[in-house]
């Protein structure tokens, strides 16, 4: 059976030989210690050997595989000899016997406590492959899988022929059993049913499209016909996937395996999808595309009916604060009223107070006073002034209770009941749901088909609802349904309603590592996710009791004694100032771009992909077969014409004629998605590590520092990942692109979300979806910290450094008391003691969160995202919260004590403020608007982007370097040197954007316009 094409030629010659090593790798690698000195090497005699030795330690150090000596490379050669002090002439590997070469490697395992690869092994790889193919991850991606597993476990890594023999086997036996099964189990109903969804309306198959392809876009539009659409599309899906049930559960596909199919059935054409030599194979495709269909589409309902509901709340409040801001005056007025009324009743009550304490007057004096004053009193508030009086207290009780909202409320009902009615009898919730009163509503809203009745479930009303429900004219329905409807919506984020056939909207515990497996395998997941360290509550606390402790002492000792002179107590508060950096020099990097003119963009793309060929990672979707890829300069028109916002249409049209439409669409629709853009920006991201100048701009060689930032982008077209903001868009709606940046000014994530959601959702997305740049500590501004991301981050590793407005406001906490704090004479205080019970008693669940986010089961914004919806916090919550106060507390007194970093992370946020205005000059087209809807679609635009930036950021760094090393004098080379330091790659004003124009003289005798036919036209 022909053998999966996983590696490029290019790529498996690479991994069949050693690596090759620079300067500083050699000195690294090739050096012995002690230990293999006196065990090993001591022993050697021969020359060849003592070489032969130390080459098969560097190459396994870094590789962790052996080679054979034809393969050494001869610097590496001639190093170790010098290493040696011996004459590298007197040296030939040919005489490096195998004998030698296998007692080597055998010495140096048993030195490194590695082993050859055994049958256990064997069986342990074959389980991974078998994990990765059932998710249907790609073929690169298993195989860097199984060389990983062989690493973390100490095997010699396998050949290249062994581990594909491990993925191509499986493959093929993952996909007959697939089809084994439907084989056995499609029932001849299920057959029509499939084969009249993939049937043509004509002979002609490229060109006729079969009822699948008419299901694949899903309106984004919140407007009640394109609801009404959705709705019916739904349902149809939904009855297909009804009656193919029970052959889906028989094969029991992964998530991700349901996705990789569906996706292809989304990218494929009618003629493509009838393709296949065996018609089973079909089935299956279209059976995933049916049931991810499904859960994306219910998925799109539910955030139909939550934005629905926002949206009437909205209305509503807009609504009470216009009337409110109209009849100030009014109201004003009769407060006033009210206010003298209330003043003349007191005089009144106060005078007959006083005729009748005093005791000197007789009774009858006193009836005679009591009349007189009564018949004032009664001529100054007769009947009209009581009945304005009456009026005035109706209409202020009106507007300052409830019974206005409900008014409102009842009057936007319809428009609401006609965008979610439909919604909410297809809703599909799980056993799992809890708020059974508000379960027991929706069960009579679907049986009554909407048509409720006067005496429907009324239990989830609070008293003030149900008094307005239940008005004196009769049941108002209209009203009933608005408050069923934002119950429902309230439930949903409270994680009291969650639903089984869904991706966005299941309960938190769902994308959690299962309980049962939890406590079955807590050492070895722990070990796996590298948390082992964590495993122990008790311990984790004790050593940051230790550590807090200590820092409240130090940062107050250096305060009182004025070691501190930028932290200080002003007027009772705590005053903190942070020097300016020095201006950096962007001048010297511009001009220095600018040499030799402007650089079109395709140039600097194709400039970047001859030195590090990114374009190799675009490769074919499906996994099994191999493809050609495209010409480079198909892949490059689709870089920019999707990074550059122009559309792939208009770029074809201003291309070059060898660029079509067709040529261009199909090349981005098979080979490019989120996967393949985003490994193009990792390939270049690792050849700018390569660079000595890249690695200069770092503080510290020993740490990475990262930082992340949003930008707001107008959305053009209807879109659910988008909102409305009044301070970025006006009346428009917009999404946010956040994105990640190294101090290299690498970026190396970037993710679209809705413009309303908080960026702190996202950090750990970023600094844990990347297998390029490791973040040692990661900054972001105020909207990217919670304290369950400083609680999270340190789980990880990873020092969480954010710029906190206002940080010297914030309330900071201890193991001990306040009140312990003042009897050690402490000025900064802490704010309470820590609950140190909450996080004992949630630990357990917050390693199950943990490791599920290390182990990559859930993505960490997945989990937030559940998290921050829920009006309620489940304890998870609060002890992960309430664990990353202690943290984030840790860091604050820190960031008081240390200037130093303090200017670190204003500086590093700088860089990624800087990339935001590349990004903007990069996404020039239609007016800088995405115009996708679908979040997949706007991932891609943005990863494009990206790409861009990078490719940007690595010509700068090779113009310069060469520029640097031309440069002969030592002093004028120091120099440039530091100008380019202080200031940034991120610069793009040598670089022409916009496209070349060409204007070649045409031809005097083929004008364009025939103008003696213009002229001659009448109108």
């Amino acid at each position: 059976m022909t053998r999966l094409t996983i590696l490029t030629p290019k790529e498996k010659k690479d991994f069949e030989r050693p690596p090759k090593f620079k300067k500083e790798d050699r000195s690294r690698y090739f050096q012995l210690s002690p230990k293999i000195r006196q065990l090993a090497f001591n022993k050697l005699r021969k020359p060849v050997n003592q070489v032969g030795f130390i080459l098969q330690l560097g190459y396994f150090r870094a590789t962790g595989k052996f080679f054979v000596s034809e393969d050494f490379w001869v610097k590496d050669i001639q190093y170790a000899c010098q290493l040696l002090k011996m004459n590298k002439n007197a040296v030939t590997m040919d005489n490096y016997t195998e004998t030698s070469r296998k007692s080597h490697r055998d010495k140096l395992l048993s030195l490194s406590g590695w082993h050859l690869i055994n049958n256990d092994d064997n069986a342990q790889l074959i389980a991974k492959a078998k994990w990765y193919i059932e998710q249907q991850i790609s073929p690169q991606k298993v195989f860097s899988g199984l060389v990983e597993h062989c690493a973390d476990n100490k095997i010699v890594i396998p050949s290249y022929s062994k581990l594909t023999s491990y993925i191509t086997d499986y493959y093929n036996f993952y996909e007959k059993q697939l089809i084994d099964i439907l084989g056995n189990a499609l029932t001849h109903e299920q057959k029509s049913l499939l084969d009249a969804l993939l049937k043509t309306g004509s002979t002609d198959e490229s060109s006729s499209r079969a009822p699948i392809t008419q299901l694949k876009a899903i309106n984004q539009s919140i407007k009640p016909g394109d609801i009404k659409k959705n709705v019916e599309v739904f349902e149809l899906i939904s009855d297909h996937y009804l009656k193919l049930n029970p052959l889906i559960e028989a094969l029991n596909l992964t998530d991700q395996a349901v996705e990789y199919f569906a996706i292809w059935v989304k990218k494929a054409q009618t003629f493509q999808l009838n393709s296949f030599s065996n018609p089973l194979k079909t089935y299956l495709y279209t059976m995933s595309y049916l049931q991810h269909q499904v859960y994306l589409r219910h998925d799109t309902l539910i955030d139909i009916f939550l934005t629905a509901v926002s949206s009437h709340q909205s209305k509503i409040v807009s609504e009470l604060k216009k009337l409110d801001k109209s009849e100030q005056i009014q109201k004003n007025h009769a407060i006033k009223t009210i206010t003298h009324s209330n003043k003349e009743l007191t005089r009144f009550s106060e005078n007959v107070v006083d005729i009748v304490s005093q005791d000197h007057l007789s009774n009858k004096a006193k009836l005679d006073a009591l009349d007189n004053i009564v018949e004032n009193h009664l001529k100054s508030y007769d009947k009209k002034v009581r009945e304005r009086n009456r009026k005035m207290q109706e209409y202020l009780e009106m507007v300052q209770g409830t019974k206005r909202y409900f008014e409102i409320k009842e009057s936007y009902s319809l428009a609401l009941q006609r965008r979610v009615s439909d919604i909410l009898k297809k809703l599909s919730l799980s056993e799992k749901s809890t708020d059974s009163s508000i379960i027991e509503a929706i069960k009579h809203f679907k049986v009554t088909d909407g048509n409720i009745g006067k005496q429907p479930p009324t239990t989830f009303l609070n008293e003030e609802e149900l008094q307005a429900v239940n008005a004196n004219n009769g049941f108002k329905v209209s009203l009933y349904k608005a408050i069923l409807f934002q119950h429902i919506a309230e439930a949903i984020k409270a994680g009291a309603l969650i639903f089984h056939q869904s991706y966005k909207h299941k309960g938190i515990f769902d994308y959690l590592i299962d309980e049962t497996i939890w406590k079955q395998n807590r050492e070895q997941l722990l070990e796996t996710a590298c948390l082992t360290e964590f495993a122990d509550v008790n311990v984790v606390l004790k050593r940051l009791k230790q550590q807090l402790s200590q820092k409240y002492t130090d940062v107050n000792a250096r305060l009182l004694s004025d070691e501190n002179p930028l932290l200080a107590i002003e007027k009772g508060k705590l005053k903190l100032k942070t020097p300016k950096i020095e201006n950096d020099d962007f001048a010297f990097v511009g001009d220095t771009l600018m040499q030799n003119g402007f650089v079109p963009i395709q140039k600097i793309l194709s400039d970047v992909n001859v030195v590090c060929r990114f374009s190799d990672c675009f490769k074919h979707f499906s996994n099994k077969n191999f493809k050609m890829r495209p010409g480079q300069e198909l892949i490059l028109a689709g870089i920019i014409g999707k990074g550059c916002n122009i559309g792939l249409k208009r770029m074809a049209n201003i291309s070059n004629k060898s660029i079509t439409d067709d040529m261009l669409s199909n090349a981005v629709t098979w080979f490019f998605d989120l996967d393949k853009v985003n490994a193009a920006s990792n390939k270049i991201n690792e050849y700018i590590d390569r660079l000595a100048l890249p690695n200069a701009y770092k503080y510290s060689p020993d740490e990475t520092h990262t930082s992340s930032d949003g930008q707001k982008y107008y959305v053009a077209v209807d879109s659910l990942n988008s909102t409305y903001s009044f301070k970025y868009f006006g009346k428009d709606k917009g999404s946010t692109i956040y994105t990640f940046l190294d101090e290299k000014q690498r970026l190396f994530y970037s993710t679209v979300i809705s413009a309303s959601e908080r960026e702190a959702t996202y950090v750990i997305d970023g600094v844990v979806n990347n297998d390029v740049v490791k973040s040692d500590i990661h900054s972001t501004d105020s909207h990217g910290y919670t304290e369950s991301i400083f609680g999270t981050t340190y789980f990880m590793g990873i020092a969480f450094a954010p710029r906190i407005k206002g940080v010297t406001n914030q309330k900071i906490y201890d193991f001990d008391t306040q009140k312990s704090h003042r009897e050690k004479g402490h000025i900064i205080l802490p704010k309470r003691a820590i609950k140190e019970k909450l996080i004992i008693n949630q630990w357990e669940d917050i390693l199950r969160f943990m490791v599920t986010i290390k182990l990559k089961k859930s993505n960490a914004s997945q989990l937030f995202s559940k998290l921050n919806s829920y009006t309620r916090d489940i304890p998870l919550y609060n002890g992960l919260k309430e664990f990353g106060a202690l943290i984030k507390s840790n860091f604050i007194l820190t960031y008081f004590d240390d200037v130093g970093l303090r200017q670190r992370v204003e500086k590093q946020l700088n860089r990624v403020e800087l990339s935001n205005k590349l990004a903007k000059a990069i996404f020039f087209a239609n007016n800088q608007e995405l115009q996708e809807g679908e979040p997949g679609e706007q991932q891609l635009t943005a990863a494009c982007k990206m790409l861009i930036q990078n490719a940007i950021v690595l010509w700068n760094y090779l113009y310069l370097s060469e520029y640097l090393a031309n440069l002969t004098d030592k002093q004028e080379k120091e120099n440039a040197t530091q100008s380019i330091l202080s200031g940034s790659v991120l610069t793009w004003r040598h670089i022409n954007l916009h496209g070349e124009y060409h204007f070649e003289r045409e031809s005097a005798n083929d004008p364009t316009f025939d103008v003696n036919k213009i002229l001659s036209l009448t109108i």
